[in-house]
Order: C-alpha cells, then sequence, then structure tokens
C-alpha cells in the first residue's frame, strides 16, 4: 500500500496585490519543490466546500482531513476547539470557539473593532484569572479554557441547554463591526432562548470585567489594543460524524500546532502529533513538522501536515510577510521529497492579502504520486497556473477521493 503526505497550507490561496505587481503571494514567491511536485503530477484549482461558498478553517480543513461531505453542515467550531483542548464534553454540553477581542463604545453600542485584539498573547492568563468566579444559576457552569494567542474554548455544562444559538462574534467580512447578542436559532425552541440567555448574561460581566482590568489599562497607555471583550461563536454539542478515511480503512495522524486541526483530529480519531516547537504562529518550526510528518510515515499510511500561518500574515494584510512564509515552508519540503512518497498540497480556503478576509475563490492544489507522468512544462504552481492545470477544477472532497484511489 502506498503512503501520503498531505499538507493543508491554511490561506494559501490569494487574489493579485499590488505590492507584489499584481502577482499573488504564491506566484511571487520562489517555490522550486512545489514548483517541481507539479510539474511531474498534476495541479489545478479546488473548491474546498463548493464554487461561491467561503469556507472557514474549520469546514475547509475537516473536508481535506477527511469529513464525510454530508456532514460538513453537522460540523460546529466549539466541540471541535472543545477536542482540540482535551475537554470531553459531557451529553448536553455545549461548547463554542471564544475570542478576546477589541471593542468601543460608540453612541451608546459596543462595536469590535479587532476580533483578535491585536493577537493578544502574554497577558491572557492573567486575564483569564479574572473572569472565575462568575455566578450562574443553580446546576450550570461555564468553563474558559484559553488555547492559543487570543483564542479559547467556552463549554456551557447543566440541565435544559441547547447548542443551537447564533454567535456574538460578528465575523470578518466588515469591521468595525457591531457586538452582538445570541439568539435561539429558532425563535420557539424554549431551550435554546435560555441557553443564549444564559450567554449574554455571562459575556456582559465578562466583558464589565475586562473594560476596566489593569491589563487592558496598561496595553492602553502604551498604545496597544486591550482585550476588553469576548466574543463567541461556532456554538454546538457532541456529535458523531462521517469519515471517509475511517471508511476507507486508513490509519492516519495529523501534525499541527493549531488547536481547531488538532481538535479534528481528535474527533476523527487520529493520532494527533504535538510539539512545543509546532505553533499557530508565524515563527512555527516547519521544518520540525515536515520531519515530524516522515517519522509518522512509519505507523500510518495517510499523515496530514498543517501550517497557519499564511493565513495569518493574509489577515494582517502583510503579503510580503506571506510570501517570506511560503519560501520558507517550500524550502522545508527538501527531506520529504527523499522520499518515495504521494504528497498532496491543498488549502482550506483563500485569504485575500487586500482586504485580510477569507474569500469564496478556489484554491490551487497539486498531487504528485511517484512514478506517474505529469506536466510535459515546467510550472510555477501559483493561481494562474493553476486555472488551467492538468487537474480538472473539482470539490476538495473529489481531490480526496482521488488520493486515496492512489494509496490503496
Amino acid at each position: 500500500m502506498n503512503r501520503a503526505v498531505v499538507l493543508i497550507v491554511d490561506g494559501m490561496g490569494d487574489l493579485p496585490v499590488p505590492q507584489l505587481a499584481g502577482q499573488t503571494p504564491l506566484e511571487a514567491a520562489h517555490t522550486p519543490h512545489l514548483d517541481r511536485l507539479a510539474s511531474a503530477g498534476r495541479y489545478g484549482q479546488i473548491d474546498p466546500i463548493a464554487p461561491g461558498e467561503i469556507p472557514n478553517t474549520d469546514s475547509g480543513t475537516g473536508l481535506l482531513m477527511g469529513l464525510a461531505p454530508g456532514d460538513v453542515n453537522r460540523l460546529r467550531r466549539g466541540p471541535v476547539e472543545a477536542a482540540g483542548a482535551g475537554c470531553t464534553l459531557q451529553n448536553g454540553d455545549v461548547a463554542m470557539r471564544a475570542n478576546f477581542a477589541t471593542v468601543e463604545q460608540r453612541d451608546g453600542q459596543w462595536w469590535v473593532t479587532d476580533r483578535r485584539a491585536g493577537r493578544i498573547e502574554q497577558d491572557v492568563p492573567e486575564l483569564l484569572a479574572a473572569l472565575s468566579g462568575i455566578d450562574t444559576p443553580d446546576g450550570v457552569s461555564i468553563r474558559l479554557q484559553a488555547t492559543e494567542q487570543h483564542r479559547a474554548v467556552l463549554v456551557m455544562s447543566g440541565p435544559g441547554l441547547d447548542g443551537h444559538i447564533t454567535d456574538t462574534d460578528p465575523g470578518d467580512q466588515v469591521s468595525p463591526a457591531q457586538l452582538l447578542r445570541s439568539k435561539s436559532k429558532s425563535p420557539g425552541q424554549a431551550a435554546a432562548v435560555y441557553t443564549a440567555g444564559l450567554l449574554n448574561s455571562y459575556l456582559d460581566t465578562v466583558n464589565q470585567r475586562l473594560q476596566q482590568h489593569p491589563v487592558n489599562l496598561q496595553r492602553l497607555a502604551q498604545g496597544r489594543l486591550p482585550a476588553n471583550a469576548l466574543i463567541t461563536r461556532g456554538a454546538g454539542q457532541a456529535t458523531d460524524l462521517g469519515n471517509v478515511i475511517h471508511a476507507a480503512g486508513l490509519s492516519a495522524a495529523v501534525v499541527s500546532g493549531c488547536n481547531t486541526v488538532r481538535g479534528l483530529g481528535s474527533l476523527f480519531g487520529y493520532e494527533v502529533i504535538r510539539d512545543r516547537r509546532f505553533t499557530a504562529t508565524k515563527d512555527t518550526d516547519i521544518a520540525g513538522k515536515v520531519e515530524a510528518a516522515i517519522a509518522a510515515l512509519r505507523k500510518h499510511e495517510l499523515v496530514f501536515v498543517h501550517f497557519k500561518a499564511p493565513d495569518l500574515f493574509a489577515h494582517d494584510r502583510d503579503p510580503q510577510g506571506k510570501k517570506a512564509i511560503l519560501e520558507r515552508f517550500d524550502a522545508a519540503l527538501a527531506p520529504l521529497l527523499q522520499h518515495q512518497v504521494i504528497v498532496a498540497c491543498a488549502a482550506d480556503h483563500s485569504t485575500d492579502s487586500n482586504s485580510g478576509r477569507h474569500t469564496a475563490d478556489p484554491v490551487p492544489a497539486l498531487l504528485f504520486v511517484p512514478g506517474s507522468n505529469g506536466a510535459r512544462a515546467v510550472v510555477k504552481f501559483g493561481e494562474t497556473a493553476c486555472r488551467s492545470g492538468n487537474l480538472p477544477r473539482q470539490s476538495s472532497s473529489a481531490f480526496m477521493r482521488g488520493l486515496l484511489d492512489h494509496i490503496r
């Protein structure tokens, strides 16, 4: 049986940017190893979910990691984040992703001006300590656990809860945006109305404490963004999800520093390979992740390797930084190419370095199978080349089915 490595480059796809003479960061980057793989294999565009649909990290990555396509609408970010943080959800628990964010008041309304509070990191433990001891109704508890940088998991436990509630996070399509109140997704669902009310009350207290916290007052005095609010999204409850990797009888592992991706790996029953060097930040050890993937191939037929940093640079509207990190990523692939292994490379979504937002654009992808006939000419792997590549445009699920055909 053949073995394969799937390289998931978060936010790899992009749009042309003026700072790079109208090229995308991937097109402008020096990527000889990706070019070699594309030239010797197949390359083209894939739609993470479907044409015109903007994916999130959990849905876009989930499908590349084997999530059954029919279950994509059942996937919720909260349970994924909880699994990544090692939180076991009991029946009835409601989990959601939480961000420390920056808000300001305008005309009596709160507006989110930065959904990530400047990617706050070192001050988070002190802020979390100030959020303990918040009163909740008898029988209901709310746990808040930090994961990485500005990110956290919020878990509500107790009787009568329902995860069908809306986000308080307004999303990144418009900024600044008004801070939202959670509501039941179906007004007639009494349990969801109750859950949303509890969450709103809890967040009101949290945000009041954060407004005047010494850490935030100091950050303001230093000209840094305060983490003066908590915003939530992706509420959900424990759910069994279909997985095409398991259906194929394959063993898999995932190498990542991103809590979301590790959570997906845990939910899917993969071996989750962790290392302090592997982070979801811009300074992650890319070469170490590649080395870990090569080692994992001794035990598993399929290894997923996730790189978050390109997405971070695009969100920060830094195309030069994204270009540089893609070059670092490419350079780190050299040891992998010395092994007779199938290599697939794709992304969970495109992230526009002009706006800092996810887009519905298809992403570049390649599939290299040792011994197969590839392109006849040298390919510069990137968005323009992939529009007319030798791999037909398809969904990420179809892309994965094609990969599995080569493994079995």
